[in-house]
């Protein structure tokens, strides 16, 4: 299946050759034109790879691929996600910061059009989590985030265990 960024690129090399028609003939007005064009397509292009890059998941094992060439990451074999995970991902990711089950349940159906259950759902998130993919926020039950959170230090106790022991043993 073609990728649209591709056929993008190509209708791109098109307005680079028209503009080149164009300057030749020495019609400004039409290369101002294609100027513009092709600066909006190429930004849009440019910025379709690079949410691309970002929201792909990585297994945790290869450590971050995103530097990799599309051509590269073709050829290796494990870095295959499968679509849920990878539609999981994604919405935590968009998601910011942190972003609970039900969150995810809704924007799973608006985004993919996917009806999950909410069991399924919780067993397929605690396996990315195992493998590192995303992360539970401790503390909060069935909210995930991209980024591992940070456990702030306990509060200082004053009682210890000791302060509730009596001083008369009864044998």
């Amino acid at each position: 299946m073609p990728d649209h960024v591709d056929s993008v690129k190509e209708y791109l090399r098109l307005m680079t050759v028209w503009r080149k028609t164009a300057d030749n003939k020495g019609e400004e007005s039409q290369v101002a034109s294609y100027d513009r064009r092709i600066a909006a397509l190429q930004a849009t292009v440019d910025e379709v790879e690079h949410l691309r890059r970002v929201t792909m998941p990585i297994p945790v094992s290869y450590g971050d691929l995103s530097d990799l060439p599309p051509e590269l990451l073709k050829e290796l074999a494990g870095t295959k996600v499968d679509e849920a995970e990878d539609q999981l991902f994604n919405i935590i990711k968009a998601g910011g910061g942190e972003v609970d089950l039900d969150a995810i349940l809704i924007e799973l159906y608006r985004r993919y059009k996917v009806l999950q259950t909410r069991k399924f759902l919780q067993n397929k998130l605690w396996r990315m989590a195992q493998k590192g993919v995303i992360h539970s926020v401790s503390g909060r039950k069935g909210v995930y985030s991209v980024q591992p959170t940070i456990v702030p230090n306990p509060p200082f106790r004053t009682s210890s265990f000791a302060d509730d022991l009596d001083d008369d043993v009864p044998f």
